[in-house]
């Protein structure tokens, strides 16, 4: 869902990341079918620190086509963290 966001963004940002992992759960309304929600956990390996983190996480929000397709339609809702140093992706 963000990774064509993240792809994006980053020349833009200058952000230098080694790799991200996107974690996504919706609910789900069953009569009429609907996506309720959809909640997302972007965990980035980089060595930026939190500011900057965060920046990538505003401008993915602003200008991720995806994401604001997903935003316009349903709840959408999300953290960006970064990936533990001890963590093999």
């Amino acid at each position: 869902m963000h990774d064509q966001g993240i792809e994006r963004v980053t020349p833009m940002l200058k952000f230098d990341l080694r790799g991200v992992e996107v974690r996504l759960s919706a609910v789900r309304q069953d009569a009429p079918p609907f996506i309720q929600r959809v909640d997302y956990e972007l965990i980035v390996d980089t060595d930026e620190d939190d500011t900057r983190l965060d920046l990538l996480h505003r401008n993915v929000r602003k200008y991720g086509t995806i994401s604001n397709t997903v935003a316009a339609a349903t709840v959408l809702a999300g953290v960006i963290r970064r990936r533990a140093a001890d963590t093999v992706a």
